[in-house]
């Protein structure tokens, strides 16, 4: 997998892929109203630039917010019931806890002064502005800017309307070498034709261009690599020719929307007809679209006699998609997961439009949903595996799409039964990704449509009850389990009975009620050994041991850890898992008294966990490294590990410690030791500051070793290289001496393949993002080396 540590993930700001032309008045505007106000909302027609305004003057305001700048994409949502979801996301909170998303968002934003980017709120107007009602209520410190073409109606919001980019009158004379319009005009004409300028010879020209596109930013840069063919002159001629069969000769009566549609229906003309189906067809993609997808989904699976004008053969896709790319119809975008494409708003809509008069649109969405059915198919059988991380990063990239095809699924009473099948198979996404809460809205509204009584249904009920239970709503969900175990015992589903024996008894433990528990566990342990269940006998080693340590079985819980180590040890990818069952491990070593190989465990879970970005996970392990450092008497340590950790529990969960007195007394224990050393004062003041450390730092910090003699700063930082085989040793030792990867390969006599899987490897464990990395790692030994990546 290609990694790179300037990834982009939910909530960052995009790069500018091409320069930023004029807006100084709007961008000046902004900023003041931004002083004033605390919602603005930027409005006018599609295409005229209201996301770029707002995204270059979030990158000029960004130093005076202390918490940042987030970016909520809202294009691809039709679900208003998850804008808070997508919101959630873009501030990276994750859904693993039951409070309504909005509390939690509220909660988080409540002292931290941040802009927050709302972008396309028109199709979901309404819930957008209950939003912001909520969060300007609840935090102080936020500015809200949203993008909308009609305003949000919200007390006390200020609309800014963006118009297009100026053009002078003819009357002007060289008032248009100033001009934006033409300066945007010249800028995208010279990427599009290497060598061409605006003379003296073809301003004239160039300037009645841009006015007959009214100025509007996407009507130019769709019409300008037509120069690769025509002149300005020639281009003109033509555009007129499209406004006179438009309003019968007469220019004045079109309207600035007509405009941009004129302009985009122009590059649909000169577009082939595989071009024209691919635009089509490429319409009910929601997010970006890779290669493959694109061919699944758009292509014809044969090429019937005599309908050469509606079939696209699938080695046709590259080249139509090429051809839309040239045009300025389609955006190329590079990811870490490979290129990517996406189209704007406008020209996606100007597609549905096209797609929906061909009588095409059915078919094309239900080649959509059996293509991404498919991905979730092939996710849930592969996501424990070896390419757990690259899966789940690229299925982030597919957020939108899936939702798509879920959407599509609910909305049709005959697909109910394949939206079920596609949530279900997307547990392993909900529960690593942190989307528990949106994992059960689809289950739940899936379940609600699909009433046939099959595996599915069963493993849909079993997991329902799962999510409530982290969720910490575990008094209403037995009865989910009664009808999963009643409906597996009807239908005969052994592998759907072992998995819910196993979360009856993971329920009744999580509220206190150990008795029986531990004979069901093993039971369940038994009955997925006869089956072959290697994913449930991964799980249930760290589930089960968990119950064993909390009841005193200490020797026995470790072992059911050790268990599913060892079960994952071929499989070094794979994290989550892994983490889970070194925290559970971890957490029985200090219970039994030794301390060393408890650290030792939580450092191991910790890169674990910080690979997934996953916050609960992180939360527990700061926990054990607080009791560790408080043993060392390192207290300042101690409030500042708790801080983070309790920031972390906030964020994610219903309650700190998944409610369990054990590990609550712990905690307590802790905190009153370093409490009485510090005094309350200082106590509270090092919690504030763990509280408020980056996630990198804190994950930098719990990973520095502490000794008797080192505490605090003079701490020695961990072998960078702990962990690691010997082999990946050798490894990330070559690539320190700048070596690559092929060199590497001649250098050990092995195939290049085979040290892509060890730097893959290395990477994952180190949690480091790229190659660059692993040679300052080793250099510095620092733990501040060792950055997490962005969430999956």
């Amino acid at each position: 997998m290609n990694r790179s540590s300037g990834r982009r993930t939910p909530g960052d700001l995009p790069a500018e892929a091409t320069s930023f032309v004029g807006r100084r008045r709007e961008l000046a505007c902004l900023a003041d109203l931004l002083t004033r106000a605390r919602l603005v909302t930027l409005t006018g027609p599609g295409g005229v630039g209201k996301t770029r305004t707002a995204v270059r003057a979030a990158y000029e305001l960004r130093p005076t917010f202390p918490a940042g700048v987030r970016l909520v994409e809202l294009s691809a949502l039709s679900d208003p019931e998850l804008l808070a979801n997508t919101v959630a996301a873009a501030l990276d909170l994750p859904e693993q806890t039951a409070r309504p998303t909005i509390e939690v968002i509220a909660d988080h934003l409540a002292e931290r002064d941040l802009l927050l980017l709302l972008d396309t709120c028109e199709h979901l107007v309404d819930a957008c502005a209950l939003l912001c009602d909520a969060l300007l209520r609840a935090a102080p410190g936020v500015r809200i800017v949203a993008t909308s073409r009609q305003p949000l109606d919200v007390a006390g919001e200020h609309v800014l309307a963006i118009e297009p980019l100026s053009v002078p009158d003819p009357a002007a004379g060289d008032a248009g070498h100033d001009c934006d319009a033409l300066t945007l005009f010249a800028d995208r004409a010279s990427a599009a034709v290497p060598g061409f300028t605006v003379s003296d010879d073809n301003r004239a020209e160039a300037l009645a261009l841009c006015r007959r596109l009214d100025g509007i930013p996407l009507a130019i840069e769709l019409t300008v690599p037509r120069l690769r063919v025509l002149s300005p002159g020639e281009m003109l001629a033509r555009l007129d020719d499209r406004f006179r069969l438009l309003t019968g000769g007469c220019r004045t009566s079109v309207p600035r929307h007509q405009t941009l549609r004129t302009a985009i229906g122009w590059s649909h003309d000169l577009s082939t007809v595989p071009e024209r189906l691919l635009w089509a067809r490429l319409s009910v993609f929601a997010g970006e679209v890779s290669l493959a997808a694109a061919e699944a989904v758009c292509a014809d699976a044969v090429d019937p006699v005599g309908a050469e004008e509606t079939v696209l053969p699938a080695e046709d896709v590259l080249i139509a998609l090429i051809g839309l790319v040239e045009k300025s119809v389609v955006v190329r975008v590079e990811t870490p997961e490979g290129t990517r494409y996406r189209m704007l708003d406008t020209v996606r809509e100007f597609g549905r439009d096209q797609l929906a008069r061909s009588g095409g649109e059915e078919a094309a969405r239900r080649r959509h949903l059996a293509y991404f059915l498919e991905v979730a198919r092939s996710f849930d059988e592969e996501w424990t595996g070896d390419a757990q991380v690259p899966l789940l990063r690229a299925l982030v990239r597919d957020q939108a799409d899936v939702r798509a095809a879920l959407e599509y699924c609910v909305a049709s009473p005959r697909l109910h039964c394949q939206g079920l099948r596609m949530a279900t198979a997307l547990w392993g996404y909900w529960h690593v990704a942190g989307l528990l809460t949106e994992g059960r809205y689809w289950l739940r509204r899936t379940l609600e449509g699909c009433r046939d009584e099959t595996p599915v249904r069963v493993k849909a009920l079993w997991l329902s009850s799962w999510y409530m239970d982290l969720q910490g709503e575990r008094g209403t969900n037995e009865e989910l389990l009664k009808e999963a175990e009643a409906l597996a015992a009807r239908i005969d589903d052994p592998v759907g009975a072992a998995w819910t024996l196993a979360f009856q008894a993971h329920r009744r433990y999580f509220l206190g009620h150990m008795e029986g528990c531990a004979a069901d566990l093993a039971e369940a342990r038994e009955r997925m050994t006869a089956l072959g269940d290697d994913t449930g006998l991964l799980m249930i080693g760290f589930y089960g041991g968990f119950m064993l340590v909390l009841s005193g079985d200490h020797e026995q819980g470790i072992a059911w850890c050790d268990d599913s180590l060892a079960r994952g040890a071929a499989r070094p990818g794979e994290q989550w898992a892994r983490g889970w069952a070194l925290w559970v491990k971890s957490v029985g070593l200090w219970l039994r008294g030794d301390h060393e190989a408890a650290l030792a465990c939580s450092r191991e879970g910790l890169r674990s966990k910080a690979v997934l970005h996953d916050l609960m996970g992180l939360a527990h392990f700061m926990e054990g490294l607080a009791w560790y450092a408080a043993q060392l008497r390192h207290f300042e340590r101690v409030a500042v590990l708790q801080g983070a950790a309790d920031a972390l529990w906030r964020r994610s969960a219903k309650e700190a410690r998944f409610g369990i007195a054990a590990l609550h007394e712990l905690h307590t224990e802790a905190a009153a030791q370093a409490r009485t050393a510090l005094g309350a004062d200082s106590y509270r003041d090092a919690f504030g500051k763990g509280g408020l450390l980056p996630l990198d730092a804190v994950v930098g910090l719990a990973l520095t070793v502490e000794t008797a003699d080192a505490p605090n700063a003079s701490a020695r930082s961990s072998d960078p290289g702990d962990g690691l085989t010997p082999r990946e040793r050798q490894v990330a030792g070559l690539v320190s001496a700048g070596l690559t990867n092929r060199e590497v390969a001649a250098e050990l006599a092995v195939s290049k393949r085979t040290v892509d899987s060890h730097v893959e490897h290395i990477l994952t464990k180190l949690a480091l993002t790229s190659r660059s990395q692993i040679a300052a790692l080793r250099e510095a030994a620092a733990p501040e080396a060792v950055v997490p990546p962005p969430r999956v």
